[in-house]
């Protein structure tokens, strides 16, 4: 990036940690008033302004895992290079990261299993499903068995635009 734009990027992020410290302010006057309705409007503008910056930042994001994974490899390849240090980077050079899924869930434990590779297979619960669970035996007038199980539960505003 060049410097002015590495400035601009500074001065925004400052920008950012000032403005939010003053939300902040803002949050704990609007909580002040006790008015659902003031405190509702101000929820919804702090809900846009965050949808907003995350916005902005997964286009920076995208931005980066492309550098990364595409345009920063193929100019050390076709330099031949493997790894380099730059002067205020550091150390750079490429790495390979595998991943791998078992589409056919059985055929694959049994596969690992019969060539001695059973012990990579962890059995696990999906944490949203397990939630789902607690719910539906809670509306039944039942509960997970403690210490077995925790059970949290969380209460979030949820804003659906009027049409």
């Amino acid at each position: 990036m060049q410097e002015g734009t590495i400035g601009e990027l500074q001065t925004i992020c400052f920008n950012l940690t000032a403005v939010t410290e003053r939300i902040r302010n803002e949050t704990n006057e609007a909580i002040a008033t006790n008015d659902p309705v003031q405190v509702i409007k101000h929820y919804d503008k702090v809900r846009l302004a965050t949808a907003s910056i995350k916005e902005a930042r997964e286009a920076l994001a995208k931005i980066e895992e492309n550098l990364s994974r595409e345009q920063v490899p193929s100019v050390m390849r076709a330099h031949n290079i493997k790894s380099t240090t730059i002067e205020g980077v550091g150390r750079v050079s490429l790495g390979t990261r595998w991943s791998a899924s078992i589409p056919e869930k059985q055929a694959g434990f049994e596969w690992l299993r019969a060539n001695a590779h059973g012990g990579v297979i962890q059995e696990t619960v999906n944490a949203q499903t397990l939630g789902a669970l607690a719910k539906e035996l809670n509306e039944e007038g039942l509960e997970l068995p403690a210490p077995t199980f925790t059970t949290n539960i969380m209460t979030y505003t949820s804003i659906t635009k009027a049409k």
